[in-house]
């Protein structure tokens, strides 16, 4: 009688130990309920998220899980990427890339090397060198009038800041080296001079002032007439002059908003905004 006792506590207990142990239905969205968390996890086709459900209609589908259905109350998907898989439109120039992560969600990620590339050299590269750029001053550079220089405070590149960097010469509001005839009011033509103190060696000449080729006028207008005038440079005028990114298009012409005029995909810019739609601003090349 006492070995019935015994044996009888023992089954019991061994019992209880099991229930104990039995493991646990999960609806908390970590594995599904019952097995069927377990169905695919994120590593593909028939992958879940574990969420509870009713219909269909509460397993909202993303780039990374895609084919959603509602089993037995949990949300199943009928491909779901693994996690780091890269997917979407990924935004150039921003440092990060747009990833899946362990749950299934789209997720974005800091990542190295992915500046915003200027081919100006007096902008800084960088992450939001796109939306927000910023100056290089002190690099050196080409000036738009030949000579080697460096970026200043305003994005431009200059040969002199004072008169003291133009080895007898006068420093420019421009930041430009001219010979002393181009301050004394006087036309200097023999000096190669098109107009007063303007134009060949000295600072371009504003529309309406003569000149002999567009790098005599202010914005390499065009140089055109009988005599020769300078004109303001236009959206229209078949040549990149002004603050174009290429001929006609980008800068103040892709700004233009009656009729903005973006550049196609090889041509040049500066900004994302200087290119058509589709087409990202891609170290200096309109690209899809």
């Amino acid at each position: 009688m006492m070995y019935r006792h015994v044996f009888g506590f023992l089954g019991l207990s061994i019992f209880l130990l099991a229930a104990a142990c039995a493991p646990e239905l999960q609806t908390d969205g970590t594995g599904g309920t019952g097995g069927a968390g377990a169905a695919g996890g994120m590593g593909g086709t028939g992958g879940t998220g574990g969420l509870e459900c009713t219909s269909a209609a509460d397993c909202a589908d993303n780039e990374c899980k895609v084919g959603p259905s509602c089993n037995a109350g949990v949300c199943e998907w009928t491909t779901v990427n693994m996690p780091g898989t890269p997917v979407g439109a990924q935004i150039y120039g921003d440092c990060k890339v747009r990833e899946c992560d362990a749950t299934g969600n789209v997720t974005e990620t800091e990542i190295d090397g992915d500046f915003y590339d200027f081919v100006d050299p007096c902008y800084q590269d960088g992450c939001s060198a796109g939306a927000s750029p910023q100056p290089d001053p002190g690099k050196q550079c080409t000036t738009k009038w030949g000579k080697v220089g460096l970026c200043g405070d305003a994005f431009n590149c200059i040969e002199c800041a004072v008169d003291a960097d133009c080895s007898g010469y006068k420093c420019t509001s421009i930041g430009r080296c001219v010979p002393l005839h181009c301050l004394n009011g006087v036309f200097d033509s023999p000096s190669g001079e098109t107009d007063i103190d303007c134009g060949g060696p000295c600072t371009p000449c504003a529309a309406g002032l003569k000149c002999n080729q567009r790098s005599d006028c202010e914005g390499e207008g065009l140089c055109i007439g009988s005599p020769k005038v300078c004109q303001v440079p236009t959206c229209s005028d078949a040549v990149q002059n002004g603050n174009e990114t290429d001929s006609d298009c980008g800068g103040n012409c892709a700004e233009d908003v009656a009729d903005p005029k973006r550049c196609s995909e090889g041509q040049g810019c500066l900004f994302p905004n200087d290119c058509a739609a589709g087409l990202s601003c891609k170290s200096g090349t309109c690209q899809p």
